[in-house]
């Protein structure tokens, strides 16, 4: 069971950023051109480009008197009024995380999209998106996390169309304390190239030295999986772990972690359950003769160390309040398991994370317990 002196640890939280983050503090000759909250129709949009991008309700926690589904236009919209501060205010997440009994969270973009990827791609002006970039990771370090840093903690985004920039970047925010790094789940989705490059390997030694987790947000990539443009949504979110799992695959079967054996994986709201089925899965290829590579194409070969190997050593799986991933420890490997509270997504508990946490963990070694909701994400963000 979980003992009551746990501190809870959430692997993956959001903030929703406020509406001044870019108009108050670019330098001047960029503050016309920068991502800003608008009003349309009665309701706010963030305005970027022009490009307007509506608030969803469901990347929020609505404030009494408003419904979870929100708003029009579809599928449901918000205004900050309607939101909880604690969704944009550093201070009263704290309130927010006291309240879900939480002690702390690791923080993504929302609007700046999970890899960061709001500001270059399809962008004009990358540029100016290089400055705005920069300064949400300025303003998630210096002013979100400086809040409180025993208790909030970054993951900073990198300009990743330009490998020269991103380890320039990578190289700053480690410097001014980001805990992790964001990073596509599959970039090659963005334009760029794959994991089985060599291209990232500049990226790669710079975390490895600094001994920071790379993460990997389901929807990093702009593309969750779904089975027809007319399947209902329903269909997508049931098949999240999807994401996840291709991720998973793309890194045991590359020889990235052998190479830079000081990286550490982190795949953000896939789920967990999958884990032993992709294990499986990926020895048995690993141990197919038959397999190979085409070096006329430049495809890359398998590593020479095993899958199961390689996730217990490098990777990480995290779990909301998903049930058979702890009814299978064991199968599921504790030690790479790591849970996370999603506030203020829809897919979080808040404000029930520890009640329904316990509840769930009542089987669970106590030793187990304290690794997952605990000890297992302290020990890889250095707190």
């Amino acid at each position: 069971m979980l003992p009551p002196d746990t501190k809870l640890i959430s692997a993956d939280d959001h903030i929703i950023e406020p509406p001044d983050l870019w108009v108050d503090r670019v330098p001047a000759g960029y503050r016309d051109r920068a991502p800003r909250v608008i009003e349309k129709d009665g309701r706010q949009a963030w305005l970027y480009e022009d490009q307007l991008t509506y608030i969803p309700m469901g990347s929020c926690r609505p404030l009494p008197g408003h419904p979870e589904k929100g708003y029009p236009p579809a599928p449901g919209t918000a205004r900050f009024d309607e939101i909880r501060p604690g969704c944009y205010d550093p201070a009263e997440r704290l309130r927010d995380m006291d309240i879900d009994g939480v002690w702390g969270q690791l923080m993504f973009p929302n609007y700046a999209r999970f890899a960061g990827h709001r500001f270059f791609l399809g962008v004009k002006d990358l540029e100016a998106g290089l400055v705005f970039l920069k300064t949400y990771n300025d303003y998630l370090i210096d002013e979100w996390c400086a809040t409180d840093p025993a208790r909030l903690y970054g993951a900073a985004i990198l300009p990743l169309y330009d490998i020269d920039l991103a380890v320039a970047e990578a190289e700053r925010v480690i410097a001014k304390g980001a805990k992790a790094i964001a990073f596509s789940e599959n970039p090659t989705v963005l334009g760029l190239p794959s994991l089985h490059t060599r291209h990232w390997d500049p990226l790669w030694a710079v975390i490895d030295q600094a001994g920071l987790p790379v993460c990997q947000h389901i929807g990093s990539s702009s593309r969750l999986v779904t089975t027809s443009d007319d399947a209902p949504p329903g269909v997508l979110v049931t098949l999240n772990g999807v994401n996840s799992m291709m991720a998973a695959a793309d890194w045991l079967m590359s020889d990235v972690l052998e190479r830079f054996t000081n990286l550490k994986v982190i795949l953000s709201e896939g789920g967990a359950g999958w884990i032993p089925y992709l294990l499986e899965r990926a020895e048995k290829a690993f141990n197919d003769a038959r397999l190979g590579r085409d070096l006329s194409i430049g495809q890359a070969g398998m590593g020479r160390r095993a899958p199961r190997e390689l996730f217990a050593e490098h990777m990480y799986a995290c779990l909301v309040d998903e049930q058979f991933a702890l009814r299978s420890l064991g199968d599921v490997p504790v030690d790479n398991l790591l849970w996370e509270g999603d506030f203020p997504h829809g897919d979080g508990r808040w404000p029930n994370n520890r009640k329904e946490l316990s509840e769930a963990m009542a089987d669970v070694p106590d030793a187990d317990a304290v690794k997952i909701a605990e000890t297992n994400l302290s020990g890889l963000l250095g707190i």
